[in-house]
Parts: C-alpha cells; sequence; structure tokens
C-alpha cells in the first residue's frame, strides 16, 4: 500500500528534507537560468496564500539533476503540499515554455522525509550544502562561491536575491549572540562534519530521519496508521 505524504507527516508542525531529481536524471536544471527560474518558483510558492506563511525554507543545493531544500511547516501538512503544488507546478510549466519542451520535469513527487531532533536537522542541512564538495564540483574554501547553495549565507552572511529568503533555524540562532559569531561557528561546525561524516544520500530514503528510537516509534506509529487503514477498508468492503 502507498504511504500518503499526510500519514508520514502527521504532526502539524515539523521540519523535512524535500530532494527530487529532473525525469531521467537529466541535467534539465545545469543552466543558471533553470535554476533561476526554479527558485522564482520557489518564492512564488512560499508567498501564495494558500501557504499561508505557513512554510520555510531553512536550506538549499541546487545541482544540475536534482534539488535538495530543508523546510519547516506548520498547521498541518496540507501548507507543504500547497506549496509544492504551487511552486513545482509554476516551475514545470515556465520551465517548459522558456526551453521551448514538453513533459515531465522532475522524475516522480518530491520526496519529504520527516526530520526529528536537533542533531538530526543539523545533519541533514550540512549534508545538503555539502552535495557540491561530494559530486568534486568545489573544495570547501571554494564553497562560498557556488551560488545555488546557502552555505553562503550561514558561514559568510552574505544575503542576496535568493538567501533573503532564508529562515534560520533555532539552532544556527543559537550558535552565537552576533552575526559573526553564529557564521565563525557555524563554518567550525560544518568542517568537523566533513570530517567525520561520510554520509550517502541513500541514508535519506526512508520516510524518517533522526536517531534510532525516535526513527523506530514514527515506524511503529506509521505502521500503525497503515493496519487501521487497511482494516478499515476491508470492513468498508463488500462480503
Amino acid at each position: 500500500m502507498r504511504v500518503s505524504r499526510y500519514q508520514v507527516l502527521s504532526q502539524p508542525a515539523g521540519m523535512v528534507h524535500l530532494f527530487w531529481k529532473c525525469h531521467d536524471s537529466a541535467y534539465l536544471l545545469e543552466r543558471s537560468g533553470a535554476k533561476e527560474l526554479f527558485f522564482q518558483s520557489l518564492i512564488y510558492g512560499l508567498k501564495h496564500r494558500g501557504s499561508d506563511n505557513s512554510v520555510q525554507i531553512h536550506s538549499f543545493c541546487l545541482m544540475s539533476n536534482h534539488v535538495h531544500q530543508q523546510m519547516s511547516y506548520k498547521n498541518g501538512a496540507s501548507k507543504l503540499s500547497h506549496f509544492m503544488r504551487v511552486a513545482h507546478g509554476t516551475f514545470g510549466m515556465r520551465f517548459n515554455r522558456v526551453f521551448n519542451r514538453s513533459g515531465k520535469v522532475a522524475n516522480e513527487r518530491p520526496k519529504t522525509p520527516l526530520i526529528g531532533g536537533i542533531e538530526a536537522e543539523m545533519r541533514v542541512h550540512f549534508y545538503i550544502e555539502a552535495n557540491p564538495i561530494r559530486a568534486g564540483m568545489v573544495k570547501l574554501e571554494k564553497l562560498r562561491y557556488f551560488f545555488w547553495n546557502s552555505y553562503r549565507f550561514y558561514a559568510y552572511g552574505i544575503v542576496d536575491e535568493w538567501t533573503k529568503h532564508l529562515t534560520p533555524p533555532q539552532w544556527y540562532v543559537d550558535l552565537g549572540n552576533t552575526s559573526e559569531e553564529r557564521q565563525r561557528a557555524y563554518r567550525v561546525l560544518f568542517r568537523k562534519y566533513l570530517e567525520q561524516f561520510n554520509v550517502t544520500w541513500t541514508q535519506f530514503l526512508s520516510h524518517f530521519i533522526g536517531d534510532a528510537l525516535w526513527v523506530r516509534k514514527m515506524e511503529t506509529n506509521l505502521k500503525e496508521q497503515l493496519y487501521a487503514r487497511t482494516l478499515a477498508i476491508a470492513r468498508a468492503s463488500p462480503t
């Protein structure tokens, strides 16, 4: 049985790792113009009346054939779903019109595993921003110049037309009393992450990201939901 987003994101508020790949893993986002279209669509989705100021972007990395974002929602997962419908639908239409093509842009619906706990939030955040380094595109010393990445905002305080839409997570705010203190502490933490973790994307394919105890609890709750749904369907079916 297919697991719906609302069953995984059953809590009224939460943080997710949103990621998707281009159709057939094609490099549809290779051009800067395509990335700009995507970001314009994200901003449109954030400001859309149906999103109701209930969705925030914390980090992002736009690669040539896939996208990573760390986002939070409140007032129910329907707000996040609405944001994605508007932003991604708008992007697909604009992309096909601008580049004179038709068909799917995304390979499938975005994945949105739920993140539990500050440690997991930080790990996902660093994982997203480390994408260009893992791909061998840049060294850490040059990551601040990788434009389609939120690292430059958190590590060096660079605010531009895209990073101004970021909402710093609370753990980042707690890193210091001033912007300079937070940026300095963030650079130290990011470097430690690169030195201590060798994380691959396959580790983020489950429905939940967090410590083992929390993940086990959430998976149990999800199984109970699915069982109750199956039972309800069976009872409603004619015998």
